[in-house]
């Protein structure tokens, strides 16, 4: 007791130490303050980087970095297609002084084993679709024998010829109910966007629908598009009229992981279920813009018109189409989709370096499986970075550094077949993750675009854009002091909840705090070719990244953010932005309530929980001032393992009403988009629902949730 009342009489003496910034790395840029995360003494900016900081951010080379992107851009890595390349990157990793190892899994894989798509039109001629696209001597992998053929993992069989009718940029089947078109047996011809893709199969397929074929609309790419002047890769920044986005067409938002041990890990002895909940019955295909246009063009003059549509977003990008639904007389289209679905191994690397903590440990990961032989920007722009970060920690190592919390590196595999490799391995060490995990940081598409990005949990999103400030801003690509600049421009400071569509979902969804970070594109950037053959190495080098420097910089900022969250003596998280971020969604729930059939729905126990949440949000920040001001290593214990377990209180041991792999009660995957976040999300699928009484019971338990975590983060001191 005597020692907590000299920590609060004494507090007002400390201060902190300015440390010189490596001579490669001075740069005098005025500082503006943008937001309440920019706010800052008068000091210089960037700030000044500490002995370690300079150590880890020098470290990162772009020769090296081009060249991990080469040799992952060069070889088949589809999900449990790509061993050698796992062992390859273990042995990177122990050459940088981690321990490594291979975790494998078998798990369920879908791959086709012939597909094809033909239009048949009303005078007989036909058009058949390309699912894979051309080659380009400007491109070496798009000529590769192995080539993986363009589909959608997950997808159900078929062989259907029926009438077809466009159904717009989100699904709107509405439409063309409410005009009286029959939907039954159809196909659905959808552009890709607004919403995930395996939703729209799902909508079809909910409506009985035969079939549903998904193309790529120059909407999607702003002002860079051919039309506009720009030439089409590889001779411009345009995409290339062949690009076709695979993907996979699972129910994203009802489960994550091996879908024949949804909830359980995957093991060579373990039961499988049933995996008709969780993907389509029905086949589907995704084409190129040059083969959606065929589709298009024969409805024209048929069915719903665009301006009878009335729809944001129903109307494309291509200026000689009317898009109009059909179905036309006598056009059909042949779906002929086998899908074979089997068991096989794949493949997560794990590196650790050991803590002197046992009991707080940092995970960092990158996906590494790819649709395509490429994949350099996603997912293999994050993998070259884990392996330069990998080298700048492993320098540290050779100075004696060890950090404070273990350090685990994971490269998963099968991410795109629906985030199984790290599932699958979370749902294999869940207790030990559950009584040890500080954070998951995840890098996924580190660049495509030169657009700094990320999401995250409100405790950790403070301490994220300080460590972006310290980074600068490559030159070349626009005139920005550091990446927190380019961030600030582009977002204005608003961080997105975290939904699902890559790897931290099933570390969120158990109540362990995570981020995701990158960088992507503008409405003025080179078209980025997700899921296609271009999605290349020979790309990235002339139109992503071409000197690399964008992967270092993001590098840099994910090397400065696990430093900290490994080695810090106080967890950096900010508790009170922790509140903030929840009222902010409780602002967002509010005005869902009030658009919804249940106007005068009590949201106040939510209300209450949140404002418990912020006093104890500010208490512990208080008590952990006072404990770093004096160094009180118990007390600093004590707050490392409440920042470390509270987030824990946000999770629901049954799991959301009908997704039991998703248990977060503050944020997931909206259940109609699949990816992008639903704040309070059992509340508000209840609610779209129109179920006033689960609603109701959903509140009660959010705010149960909230102040559980409120509970652990108390302090009396």
């Amino acid at each position: 007791m005597g020692r907590l009342l000299a920590l609060l009489m004494l507090l007002g003496g400390a201060s902190a130490c300015q440390r010189d910034w490596d001579a490669l790395h001075r740069r005098k840029h005025q500082h503006q303050s943008h937001n309440n995360h920019a706010k800052r003494a008068e000091v210089d900016y960037p700030p000044a980087l500490s002995d370690v900081e300079s150590v880890l951010v020098n470290s990162f080379d772009n020769k090296s970095i081009s060249d991990w992107s080469y040799y992952y851009t060069h070889g088949d890595h589809l999900g449990s297609h790509n061993k050698t390349m796992a062992e390859w990157t273990a042995d990177k990793w122990r050459a940088a002084g981690f321990d490594a190892y291979l975790a494998e899994y078998p798990i369920w894989v879908t791959y086709p084993n012939h597909s094809s798509l033909t239009l048949i039109r009303p005078d007989g001629t036909t058009h058949k679709a390309n699912l894979v696209e051309e080659v380009l001597a400007e491109d070496d992998t798009s000529s590769y024998p192995n080539l993986i053929p363009a589909y959608h993992g997950m997808s159900g069989s078929g062989n259907v010829t029926a009438e077809y009718v466009y159904v717009g940029y989100v699904s709107d089947f509405k439409v063309l109910e409410d005009a009286g078109i029959e939907l039954k047996g159809k196909i659905a011809l959808a552009n890709y966007g607004g919403i995930y893709r395996g939703t729209k199969v799902k909508n079809a397929q909910d409506r009985d629908m035969a079939g549903v074929v998904i193309y790529t609309d120059p909407l999607d790419d702003g002002e860079i598009t051919e039309e506009n002047g720009y030439a089409a890769y590889p001779n411009g920044p345009a995409r290339n009229p062949s690009s076709i986005q695979r993907g996979s067409v699972r129910f994203s938002s009802i489960y994550s992981g091996d879908p024949t041990t949804v909830g359980w890990a995957s093991s060579e002895d373990s039961p499988r279920g049933d995996v008709s909940r969780y993907n389509p019955s029905i086949p589907s295909i995704p084409l190129s813009m040059k083969d959606g246009h065929a589709l298009l063009l024969a409805l024209q003059g048929h069915g719903v018109t665009a301006k009878e549509a009335n729809k944001s977003g129903w109307t494309g990008a291509f200026g000689n189409i009317t898009y109009d639904s059909g179905p036309a007389p006598g056009a059909v289209v042949n779906i002929d989709h086998l899908m074979n679905g089997y068991i096989a191994p794949v493949w997560d690397v794990i590196g650790i370096i050991n803590g002197t903590s046992p009991d707080e440990v940092v995970v960092v990961g990158n996906h590494r499986d790819a649709w395509v032989i490429g994949g350099a920007a996603d997912p293999n722009s994050g993998s070259a970075i884990l392996i330069e970060l990998a080298n700048a920690f492993g320098k540290l190592l050779e100075k004696g550094w060890k950090p404070r919390r273990t350090i685990v590196l994971g490269s998963w595999d099968a991410e795109e077949f629906g985030l199984q490799g790290s599932t699958e391995w979370v749902e294999s060490h869940l207790p030990w993750l559950t009584s040890t995990a500080v954070a998951y940081l995840n890098i996924d598409v580190g660049v495509s675009g030169p657009r700094t990005s990320f999401s995250g949990s409100g405790e950790i999103q403070t301490f994220v854009v300080e460590q972006m400030k310290k980074v600068l801003y490559p030159e070349g690509w626009g005139d920005f002091p550091t990446l927190y600049d380019m961030w600030y421009n582009v977002t204005e400071g608003e961080i997105s909840p975290l939904g699902s569509g890559s790897d931290y979902a099933s570390f969120y969804q158990n109540g362990i705090g995570c981020i995701d970070i990158g960088s992507d594109g503008g409405k003025k950037d080179p078209i980025y070719h997700y899921h296609s053959n271009y999605d290349s190495y020979a790309w990235m080098s002339r139109f992503g990244d071409p000197e690399f420097s964008l992967h270092a910089a993001i590098g840099q900022w994910l090397s400065l953010i696990l430093y900290h969250v490994a080695d810090d003596v106080l967890v950096p998280w900010d508790l009170p932005n922790a509140a903030t971020v929840l009222e902010a969604y409780l602002s967002e729930l509010n005005e869902t309530v009030a658009d919804s059939d249940f106007p005068d729905l009590d949201i106040s126990p939510i209300a209450s929980g949140i404002a418990e949440f912020k006093k104890q949000a500010a208490n512990i920040k208080r008590v952990a001032d006072q404990a770093l001001a004096f160094n009180d290593t118990v007390i600093l214990g004590v707050v490392n393992s409440k920042y470390r377990d509270f987030s824990r209180g946000f999770a629901s041991a049954g799991g959301l009403p009908g997704r039991e792999t998703f248990k977060n009660t503050i944020s997931a995957p909206g259940i109609d988009n699949g990816y992008g976040a639903d704040v309070f999300p059992a509340v508000t699928d209840s609610i779209n629902k129109g179920d006033e009484e689960a609603a109701n019971e959903w509140i009660e338990k959010t705010a149960g949730a909230i102040l559980r975590a409120a509970e652990i983060l108390e302090v009396n001191y």
